[in-house]
Formats: structure tokens, C-alpha cells, sequence
């Protein structure tokens, strides 16, 4: 596909955007749809209660709870019963990875630990996470000096308060040596998604075992090494489809990939549309139409 894609200019939030977070009050039942957006998401419920769909799993979130979401699941609202009150935080992948270099604390949004189930938090935990997301709603409304490092503060903040409650969602049982390593792989992927990767040029930058690497991997991060490449190369065409003019053999490119039929197949795997049909849904959403 050959025509360029006009950039979405209306909307609050962008996913080019490092942060966003928002208090909300719901007030009507409703049932949602699937959500398209390209961040980690933790949401903090305060009442009511909400049913998402994470990855094919059904999650209630109530009062008093919190469920964090990561930014390469696809994910849907069922429906609300109201009143509906939540903090959201939204954040981009860039700040896990630029800002929180502790393991154990960014494991909490990778996929092999996440899904425990919802979190719930006692009311004097929930008194100080809400202090933590006001925090995040001034800082990404105000954009004072300084405010994305004040967001990632606050959030390995969030973080250290869930680990100190509910270690069982961290990836505690791990080598510290293991989870280093492969986080720094993982590090290395987020940063390098569209270079030439496999396996085994991967293993030797790191001088490790392949086959260590294939097994610990998908052992820590929940994907396979090529699956998450898959992913991440995705999640940003879909960020360049939201916010860019490229082409989609662009984008193609510029993620890595040189076979637009292939890119495409995975893309509609994953998205369940072309990415043309994507950019189409995103524009016309953010534009009113």
C-alpha cells in the first residue's frame, strides 16, 4: 500500500505521548469495546466495579483494587456496574525501560507474572496508592519541569507498594543472575527491535547458551525470543500508524521487517485488521467521525 496516512490530529492522549493519567467517575452501565491503545496501563479502582477481558482471561476489578496491564496484550472492557470511580495511568514502554532498571520491579508487566489476578490492597494501601495517582494526574497534567522523572519515580513508587503487599506478583522466585540477564536482553530488544535479531546473534552479544536463552526468556518474559520481537515490532507500527504520514512499506521497514505481505499477515494476527484498517479506526475515532 502506496498512499500516505494523514496523522490523527485530534484526541487527548496520543501513544506517542510518555504519560497520561485521569481520574473518572462512571456513572451509567455500559459495555465497552476492545482497547487499541500501544502503553502499559495500571488501573486503580476506588468503586464499582469493571470485567476486562486480558489476553482471553476474564478479570473483575472492584473497590480497593488495582490490575496492571501490559502494553503488548490485547485487552477489552466487558462492562461496568456504577458508580464507576478509577485512577488510570498510562504510560509509554519507553518509561519502564529509560527509567526502572530494577528486574524484579519491571517484571511486574511482563507476562509471566502479571496475570495473577486482580491485586487487592488493604484500605491503608489504598490510601497511599491514591496519594501516588493524584501525583501521577498533576505531573502528566501540569508538565511541570522535570515531570517525566517525577511520573517514573512515582510509579517504581507504585511498584516497591505492590511488591512490599503482594510479592507473589513479582518475579522474586528467579535467579537475580537470570533475571538480570534477560532483562537486559529484553532491554536490548526494546531499543534494537528494528535491527537484524535472532537467536544466535543475540546469545553471542551476550555470551550466553542459545538454548539458555530460548528457555530463559520465555521462562521470565512469557513470550518466546522470536514471539516478542513479533510483538514489540507490532506495538511500534502501531504507534507509527497513530502518530506519523509513513506508508505502511514504511513503517515495514522502519520496524524491521523487508516482506510487507509477512508484516501484514502478523500485523492482522495480532490486530485482527490490516494496519491500514487500524490507522482508518484510530483516525476516525480521535476525529470525531
Amino acid at each position: 500500500m502506496g498512499d500516505k496516512i494523514n496523522t490523527a490530529q485530534n484526541g487527548n492522549f496520543h501513544s506517542k505521548d510518555f504519560a497520561h493519567a485521569y481520574y473518572d467517575e462512571s456513572n451509567h452501565n455500559a459495555a465497552l469495546t476492545r482497547h487499541h491503545h500501544t502503553q502499559n496501563e495500571i488501573i486503580f479502582v476506588k468503586e464499582g466495579q469493571c470485567t476486562f477481558d486480558i489476553s482471553g482471561e476474564a478479570y473483575t476489578i472492584k473497590k480497593n483494587q488495582i490490575v496492571l496491564i501490559s502494553a503488548l496484550e490485547n485487552h477489552s472492557t466487558h462492562s461496568m456496574h456504577t458508580p464507576y470511580h478509577r485512577y488510570v495511568f498510562v504510560s509509554s514502554m519507553d518509561l519502564c525501560s529509560d527509567y526502572i532498571h530494577d528486574p524484579i520491579m519491571s517484571s511486574a508487566f511482563v507476562r509471566s507474572n502479571q496475570h495473577l489476578g486482580v491485586i487487592d490492597l488493604t484500605p491503608e494501601t489504598a490510601d497511599e496508592m491514591e496519594g501516588y495517582f493524584k501525583t501521577l494526574v498533576s505531573e502528566t497534567a501540569s508538565h511541570e519541569v522535570k515531570w517525566k522523572e517525577r511520573c517514573a519515580t512515582t510509579l517504581f513508587n507504585i511498584l516497591i507498594l505492590l511488591y512490599r503487599s503482594n510479592p507473589e506478583a513479582f518475579a522474586i522466585q528467579k535467579n537475580p543472575d537470570d533475571l538480570n540477564v534477560i532483562f537486559a536482553i529484553k532491554d536490548y530488544i526494546d531499543h534494537n527491535y528494528s535491527q537484524p535479531l535472532s537467536l544466535e546473534t543475540v546469545a553471542q552479544s551476550f555470551y550466553i547458551n542459545k538454548y539458555y536463552l530460548s528457555h530463559q526468556f520465555k521462562e521470565i518474559i512469557g513470550y518466546g525470543f522470536k514471539k516478542y520481537i513479533q510483538l514489540i515490532r507490532i506495538n511500534k507500527a502501531k504507534i507509527l500508524l497513530q502518530n506519523t504520514s509513513l506508508t505502511v512499506n514504511e513503517i515495514c521497514t522502519k520496524i524491521g521487517y523487508d516482506n510487507i505481505n509477512y508484516f501484514i499477515r502478523l500485523f492482522k494476527e495480532k490486530e485482527e485488521m490490516t494496519p491500514y484498517q487500524y490507522h482508518k479506526m484510530f483516525y476516525q475515532h480521535h476525529s470525531g467521525k
